[in-house]
């Protein structure tokens, strides 16, 4: 998988592996911005908190984003007040900027050195249809006494804009500067992190939940919050049918002209995520979005030139540099999950479906979490309820489920190639003896050869031509050309060519 700029360009501390079995008080099921914020903030209450990650801190999402600090999320406000009300539409902004906060009061507490600026955010359009959308949203928002600037042009940025919408004193940052320091914040209050321990599956006996990890180690722990970006355990909340998995891609070059300080996003398709990185006396331009559907491209790669191309149309830019995608996951209502994970489980907790504004929302989980569990009460509990019926109660829930229904069928027939010539750095579906794998043939002339049956729920993969990898349209799990996972929900890696079939494990319940 191809590195972010900001993990490729900072070196971290090596958390070792787990290998026994241990007690916890508090399991952490993710070592991205959530678990670390969630561990900071209950390392106030207890001693005994473990964090575990599949991979390493900050390696997933958290370390593979713009690093925009806000509560300025695309056109959300007026959305929220039509489907949910004023109260909640106001609730949500108050959530995020608290966030906000709690990110810069760390940040200024430990003195944590990761290019952490005070800047505004701007969400503008190039079309009139968008014109009229940002009306609609400026409007929400002097209702609700939400602080945007409405603006009819931007002064020092290059693009020519219809309308634009500004909302002060939010941030930027190098999130995974940030990250790195906070877990050694954290290991100094006792918190205890275990790098490359997956998680394998969940447990329950009597008031204790089991969490099964690296080989026949288990952890038990009082509670668990699962904060791994999406919900491989499930507890019957399905929430693999209440969110899409979205792929996102950026690129760093030099900036050599310089524009307004600043955040940017557009309104229109396809999206455009703007915001300049400041470091050694140089500015780059960090230029991105084009999100489509995990599992929905046919070449990832060509996507890049079309960032390439854009960037190069309006800012004066040097040549790439660094490139690279990442993987969101979108809930029905645009709203995320937060909290318990169903009405009748009072100690295991989700935090998924941040719709790709996963920093300040990841503070607003830690926030949440902490409330739950030392008051039982918070007031943004209903927002972000994962319980909540609006989120599936809905015609997109409908479609989007019926994609899914016609991906898995369209996947189970067999179109592939009979030749099995695979050229260098190529993947391809192949039929061998009647049933479909995937190839690959790595720069070396290694192959390998997967069964291409989803272990989730069994949709068929697609080859993604920039990282790789196996990709599900289904419910957006990912995995290397080797088998081995990448994204879950997933917990099963694929087995190769004459290992068998492979093992379709969803642990719903």
């Amino acid at each position: 998988m191809e590195n972010s700029f900001w993990i490729l360009n900072n070196e971290s501390e090596d958390y070792s592996a787990l290998d026994k079995s241990i007690d916890a008080e508090y399991l952490i099921v993710g070592a991205g911005l959530t678990g670390l914020h969630t561990a900071y903030l209950l390392s106030d209450i207890s001693s005994n908190i473990v964090i575990v990650d599949a991979n390493k801190v900050g390696s997933g999402s958290s370390g593979r984003n713009t690093g925009k600090v806000t509560s300025s999320h695309g056109l959300i406000y007026d959305y929220i007040s039509q489907k949910y009300g004023d109260k909640s539409s106001k609730l949500y902004y108050e959530a995020n900027e608290e966030g906000l906060r709690l990110i810069k009061d760390i940040v200024q507490k430990y003195n944590i050195d990761c290019n952490f600026e005070t800047v505004p955010n701007y969400i503008f359009t190039t079309e009139d249809e968008g014109l009229e959308e940002i009306k609609k949203e400026y409007k929400a928002c002097e209702r609700l006494g939400i602080p945007y600037e409405y603006l009819n042009n931007i002064e020092g940025f290059p693009i020519k804009i219809k309308g634009a919408l500004k909302l002060d004193n939010q941030a930027q940052f190098d999130s995974k500067k940030y990250m790195n320091k906070l877990a050694q914040i954290i290991c100094e209050k006792g918190v205890s992190i275990y790098e490359n321990t997956p998680v394998l599956g969940l447990d329950t006996d009597k008031d204790e939940y089991i969490a099964k990890v690296n080989g026949d180690n288990e952890i038990k722990a009082k509670t668990v919050i699962i904060a791994s970006s999406n919900p491989w355990h499930d507890s019957l909340g399905l929430y693999f049918s209440k969110e899409q998995a979205y792929r996102s891609y950026l690129t760093l070059s030099k900036l050599n002209k310089p524009i307004a300080k600043g955040m940017y996003i557009n309104v229109e398709k396809p999206s455009k995520t703007i915001r300049v990185y400041h470091e050694n006396d140089r500015d780059y331009l960090v230029c991105g979005g084009f999100d489509h559907k995990t599992g929905k491209c046919d070449d990832e790669c060509k996507i890049f030139g079309s960032i390439v191309e854009f960037a190069k149309n309006n800012f004066k830019i040097g040549m790439l540099e660094y490139r690279w995608s990442t993987q969101d996951y979108i809930t029905t209502d645009n709203i995320p999950y937060i909290g318990h994970i169903n009405n009748n489980t009072n100690n295991l907790y989700i935090a998924t479906g941040f719709c790709k504004w996963g920093i300040t929302t990841s503070a607003v989980a830690a926030i949440i979490f902490k409330d739950l569990i030392t008051n039982g009460e918070c007031k943004y509990k209903e927002v972000f309820n994962p319980s909540r019926t609006g989120s599936y109660l809905n015609m997109k829930y409908l479609k989007e489920n019926s994609i899914v229904a016609y991906d898995y069928i369209k996947g189970k027939l067999k179109k592939g190639h009979t030749d099995c010539q695979v050229e260098k750095d190529e993947g391809k579906v192949v039929i061998i003896n009647g049933d479909k794998y995937g190839a690959y043939r790595d720069k070396d002339g290694k192959l390998y050869v997967v069964d291409i049956t989803c272990t989730h729920l069994g949709c068929e993969l697609k080859f993604n031509s920039f990282e790789k990898s196996w990709d599900c349209p289904c419910h957006g799990s990912r995995f290397s050309y080797d088998g081995s996972i990448l994204n879950g929900p997933a917990l099963k890696p694929l087995k190769l060519l004459g290992m068998g079939d492979n093992d379709i494990d969803p642990d719903l319940v």
